[in-house]
């Protein structure tokens, strides 16, 4: 990929892609805007939406509030649904923020988020005298590429999000409920941090190094999309913030949550959809054929089928949810075919 040259005036690229949520793509731009203007940082963003093909209105709506609120953006229509990662690689493209943050079009920016962020990356220069030596092995964030906000429920209370990388100690540990087990569930490592093995509580205030953070708001230095490039769009949609985060910590880049900055995530029903559900089995099956020794997938793949089927008994049996006990039934069904 061509190196983007960043505009100095600009620090910050917003991207959103929209599918079909007209509402809440201009509820997530509103609150933006609005915290970009009460930190006076407005007229040093730019905005990107790039529509996947709605059929809502959504393409016009957001250019009439760009164009009313005289706002450097840019809306791209997409005559097709290209994806989660794809459609942002259009806005990365043409990004020219010092830093750009991919923002779900379901979040609600709270007071301050945005310049919390960047003057994190400010207060963490890159170090390249000791990022390739000591960070690894003392935490050190000497050279932060990514970072993201803590993550809100509606209710204001903390949502999980990021976790370990995959591997086959934390893909067991997620998949068969044991980071859940008391005791030890805090202790194992897992590839989704829920349950007991969140690892932050609301009242953090220091910079929280992880392995990977999710797409949901993720902040990238310029630097890290100059050297590693875009995000990986064989992945439509789930695991593609997971496989550019392995990406960045493969390059030495340090991943971190803070959680003085804050965006609200409405986490609608369509994370429990089926598409959802199977994206994420799907995302981990491409992870360890593009990252893992091939001698390890039928074992990923065996860890993955015992998750679902659990899951599908669970919801058969103790939940009685008949809905999701059919979407992880079916996924069993597919799951050779992944």
């Amino acid at each position: 990929m061509s190196k983007k040259s960043p505009q100095p005036d600009l620090l910050l690229s917003i991207i959103i892609v929209s599918y079909n949520t007209l509402e809440i793509t201009l509820q997530t731009i509103k609150s933006a805007v609005l915290d970009l203007k009460k930190s006076q940082l407005l007229d040093k963003t730019e905005f990107f939406v790039v529509d996947n093909n709605s059929q809502d209105g959504s393409v016009l709506a957001v250019k009439k509030y760009f164009g009313q609120n005289k706002l450097q953006a840019v809306v791209i229509a997409n005559r097709d649904n290209k994806g989660f990662a794809s459609a942002n690689n259009q806005g990365i493209k043409k990004a020219r923020g010092q830093a750009i943050i991919l923002l779900n079009s379901d979040t609600i920016t709270q007071s301050g988020a945005f310049q919390t962020l960047l003057a994190t990356f400010a207060d963490h220069p890159v170090t390249e005298s000791t990022a390739h030596l000591s960070s690894y092995r003392q935490r050190k964030s000497d050279r932060l590429g990514i970072i993201a906000p803590m993550l809100l429920n509606t209710d204001l209370t903390l949502q999980a999000q990021g976790g370990n990388f995959p591997n086959l100690l934390s893909l067991t540990s997620h998949l068969l409920f044991l980071d859940d087990l008391p005791l030890i569930g805090s202790l194992l490592p897992s590839t989704q941090h829920t349950g007991r093995n969140i690892k932050m509580s609301k009242a953090d205030t220091k910079l929280t190094p992880v392995d990977w953070v999710g797409g949901t708001a993720m902040m990238i230095r310029r630097e890290v999309i100059d050297e590693i490039g875009l995000l990986d769009d064989n992945i439509f949609m789930y695991g593609e913030d997971i496989e550019y985060c392995l990406r960045a910590k493969r390059h030495h880049w340090d991943i971190a949550i803070a959680p003085q900055a804050k965006i609200v995530h409405l986490a609608n029903a369509s994370s429990g959809s089926e598409n959802a559900l199977t994206g994420e089995i799907k995302g981990y099956v491409y992870l360890w054929a593009k990252f893992k020794p091939h001698w390890q997938m039928p074992l990923a793949k065996t860890i993955l089928g015992l998750g679902v089927f659990l899951r599908a008994i669970l919801f058969s049996t103790v939940v009685f949810n008949t809905k999701k006990a059919g979407i992880y039934w079916r996924i069993l069904t597919k799951l050779p075919k992944f």
